[in-house]
Order: C-alpha cells, then sequence, then structure tokens
C-alpha cells in the first residue's frame, strides 16, 4: 500500500469484502482513511454536503466487533459509502437554500437496507438543487469539481456522489436517476453508474424529481461493485407505489460468463449528433465487443430530439406540481436555473402531457420487441459531449435541448435497466463512457455484458490522479 494510503482508497468492494471478512483489512482503517481524504480532498471539490465523521467511527468499531465474532453479513459490511443528499437520514439539504436546516425524522427505506447490510455511511453527497436545477453563480453551495479536472463539472445530478468515489472519499455512492442523473456525473467521473429497472429499488423516502421517471441505485468503480450494491437495496416496498412486486434474483450469477454469440443493438439514429471526441472512442470500444465475440446490429430508433421532447416535458411538469407551493411562497429562494425549469413545467398543457405519455410508451414496447426478437442489449455512447466547465457563463435555456447530448433519458422514461461502464479517454484526458441496456427485470444479462467489456479492458484499473 501506498504511504498515504490510495492503493486503499481506490480498492474496488470486490476486491476489499474478502479482506475484511478475514479481518485482514479492518473497518476502522478503512472510515479513518475516508475521513482523512475527506478532510484533505473535499474542500477542493466539494463533493460533501455533510460528514458523518462520529457516527463513521462508531458503526465502524460495531462492524469490526461483529466481524470478528463472526456475525459477516455480506459485502458491504464495515465498507463506507455516500449517501446523495437526497435520500432521507439525518441533515438533508437536497442541494437547496430551502431546506438548509431540514433534519429527516425517518430513514429512507434504501439507506436502511444498506445498513442493514453492513455499509457505513460516510455523509451526504452533493447534488444539483433537488436533482434539478444545473449549479449557477447564485447557488447557495459551491458546485462540485470533477477529480478528472477540476475547472469541469462533476455531471448531475449526482454530482456529490459520482466525485466522491472518483476521488477515493468513499467506495460506493447511492444516486438517483430521472433523465440519467446516475449515468452522466459517473460517466464524468470514469465510473459505473447503474440505473435498475423501473420499480426495482424503493424510493420511498427520497424527494421526489418526476414520479413516473424517478430511479435509484450505485455509482461505483466496477460493474461487480454495482451489482453487489444493488442486491443489498432492491426489492419490494408497498410503501413506494411504483415499486415492482418481483423476485430478486442474484445480480452477480452470469457476471463471468461470456458473451460469445450476443446481438449487440446499436440505435445509432440516436447518437448520430454525437462530437468526434466522444464518437471516436466509443467506436473502439465496439471493436471490444466484435474481439469478444459478440455480433453488431444496427436498429432502428427515435432521434435525440424526439427523445428530449418526450422525457423533459414530463419532468418538467411533475417537477413543477411537486414544488408549486413551495416555489410560490419561496421562489427566491430557489437556484436561478430550479426555478427556471419549475416555471417552465407550468407552462405543459394537459395535451401534450398526455401526448409525451402515448409517444413514451410507444417507445417502450418498440424498444421491448427489439430486445424479445432481434438483440440481447443495446449498447450506444452515454453522452456525446464533454464535460462541461465548472459553471456555464450563460443559464440553461430551451436551446440545451439542441446542445446537451445526453442519450440517456430514453431509458428513464421506458424503465428499462441502464449501466455505464468506462470506455476510455478522449484525446484530452477526459472520461468517455458507455451504456448497455437491457429488457425490464434483467438486470443479469445487462451487468454481464458490461462486466465482460469491462475485463476485457483496463480503464477500471485507472483512477483520478488527486
Amino acid at each position: 500500500m501506498s504511504a498515504d494510503g490510495a492503493d486503499l482508497a481506490f480498492a474496488p468492494i470486490e476486491e476489499l469484502a474478502p479482506r475484511l471478512h478475514a479481518r485482514e483489512v479492518s473497518p476502522i482503517e478503512l472510515a479513518d482513511l475516508t475521513l482523512r481524504r475527506i478532510e484533505a480532498i473535499n474542500p477542493r471539490i466539494n463533493a460533501y454536503y455533510t460528514v458523518l465523521a462520529d457516527e463513521l467511527r462508531t458503526d465502524a468499531e460495531r462492524a469490526e466487533r461483529e466481524i470478528a465474532r463472526g456475525q459477516y453479513r455480506g459485502p458491504l459490511h464495515g465498507v463506507p459509502i455516500c449517501i446523495k443528499d437526497i435520500y432521507e437520514s439525518g441533515r438533508t439539504t437536497c442541494g437547496s437554500q430551502t431546506l438548509q436546516h431540514y433534519q429527516a425524522a425517518t430513514e429512507s427505506v434504501a439507506v436502511r437496507k444498506l445498513r442493514d447490510a453492513g455499509a457505513l455511511i460516510a455523509g451526504k453527497a452533493a447534488t444539483f438543487e433537488f436533482a434539478y436545477g444545473m449549479p449557477s453563480r447564485q447557488s447557495p453551495v459551491p458546485p462540485v469539481r470533477n477529480p478528472w479536472d477540476e475547472e469541469r463539472q462533476a455531471g448531475g445530478s449526482s454530482s456529490g456522489s459520482a466525485a466522491a468515489v472518483a476521488a477515493g472519499l468513499a467506495y460506493a455512492g447511492m444516486g438517483s436517476c430521472t433523465g440519467g442523473s446516475i449515468r452522466w456525473p459517473a460517466q464524468c467521473c470514469h465510473l459505473v453508474g447503474l440505473k435498475p429497472t423501473y420499480g426495482r429499488v424503493s424510493r420511498r423516502g427520497i424527494y421526489p424529481l418526476a414520479w413516473s421517471l424517478d430511479h435509484a441505485g450505485p455509482i461505483t468503480r466496477t460493474v461487480r461493485d454495482a451489482a453487489l450494491m444493488l442486491q443489498d437495496c432492491a426489492g419490494f416496498d408497498e410503501g413506494d407505489p411504483a415499486s415492482a412486486n418481483v423476485p430478486v434474483p442474484d445480480f452477480t450469477a452470469k457476471l463471468d460468463r461470456d458473451i460469445r454469440g450476443m446481438r449487440i443493438g446499436l440505435p445509432v439514429r440516436l447518437y448520430e449528433d454525437c462530437e468526434p471526441v466522444v464518437r471516436e472512442v466509443f467506436e473502439e470500444a465496439l471493436r471490444v465487443f466484435e474481439r469478444l465475440g459478440a455480433e453488431l446490429v444496427t436498429v432502428p430508433s427515435i432521434s435525440v430530439e424526439e427523445m428530449d421532447w418526450i422525457e423533459y416535458p414530463a419532468l418538467w411538469s411533475d417537477a413543477a406540481t411537486i414544488h408549486f407551493r413551495q416555489l410560490r411562497a419561496r421562489g427566491g429562494d430557489y437556484n436561478p436555473n430550479t426555478r427556471q425549469y419549475l416555471q417552465w413545467g407550468l407552462l405543459v398543457s394537459s395535451g401534450y402531457y398526455l401526448t409525451a405519455q402515448r409517444c413514451r410508451a410507444q417507445v417502450r414496447d418498440d424498444l421491448i420487441e427489439l430486445l424479445t426478437k432481434q438483440v440481447d442489449v443495446f449498447v450506444l455512447p452515454t453522452n456525446g459531449f464533454q464535460s462541461p466547465p465548472l459553471i456555464p457563463e450563460q443559464p440553461p435555456g430551451l436551446s440545451f435541448l439542441s446542445g446537451f447530448h445526453l442519450y440517456t433519458a430514453i431509458f428513464n422514461f421506458t424503465g428499462l435497466p441502464a449501466v455505464q461502464v468506462p470506455c476510455g479517454v478522449d484525446r484530452d484526458g477526459l472520461p468517455v463512457g458507455l451504456q448497455v441496456a437491457a429488457k425490464p427485470f434483467d438486470e443479469p444479462t445487462l451487468l454481464q455484458v458490461a462486466h465482460a467489456y469491462e475485463q476485457a479492458t483496463e480503464w477500471h484499473h485507472r483512477h483520478a490522479d488527486l
């Protein structure tokens, strides 16, 4: 191990777990290392809003005693993780001036389940305001800096969770995803980001953005780590109206199977506007799939513009409904970008909203038919642009739909599971990622394909040099 503990700080959970179980590594050692790194690095990148130092040490001591007594709970036992600050648990601000002093009375179901699995909560990670408004110069909290380039964003809205994991300030993080808010920050920070099937993970106790689009899932260093995190937070919850009462499989069961003979669908029309600096890295990744014996098949798709005009008006409308009273009472306390998005939502007509819902149902049916009859999974870039500057000179406007080449939303409004995997760095040294998507509740196949690609490359061994 390096003198500063960096080797241990960047170890994946899949390597730490057997060492913790065998008592070669101590939960207290991991907790102290995590807190030292947070103290040294977090002031630079702003990944955490709230650091739970005393709680982390107490829980680490308990985990160490349990493991010593033979009461090992599983791979997450004794591992420090972070939680996006829209999950109810202690101080929960949602990155907003309106909630700076809010203390949650209960804990979200996902956090409770992770605690039950033995995970240690290091703190609450930064987020775009209410998982929505991109940071502006008027934001009450500083923007999160990307550990790969501190003058660029870490993506959003789960920016803090991604930056913390990428900087070695947590071993995994929980994010939320309404249009890409797990996969985009994971891509920006060279990580794995898993959006499970809609309804796979309970959202009870997570501040909503759009009821019909919100998902919860992990951000990790490897595909196996994502499977391990999902294993311990998935499951039916009668308190979440959208929760799916379906069996929870072993998400690691197919990880070591090869993908020879599998058919990979490329929805080329969706990402035809991908910038060359990103596309050239993605196309090299496709050649890896071919070398693994998979067959690449071009499949029909909607365009990115059609995707955006199905996804975003529904998102804006849902969000405006959720925030309507608070916006009227304390609109001046909102980040200007958040306020602008919410105001757009108030302008969405019922006719447009219903038309968008009909379109999303048709797109979902089309994708499932392709996955049933023609291909096993889809593969496409996570986004088509480099991580943007830390604070854009101009606030986002309606024009962002024509320049924000993010290819994630299609799997939010259709509810299909999708995972972001690092696939290289561009000519400027910035991370590039690809998405794999599969049939609803077929996360094992999704993770099998993503893991096969990951293991055939060396990208998961790289981390930010801080």
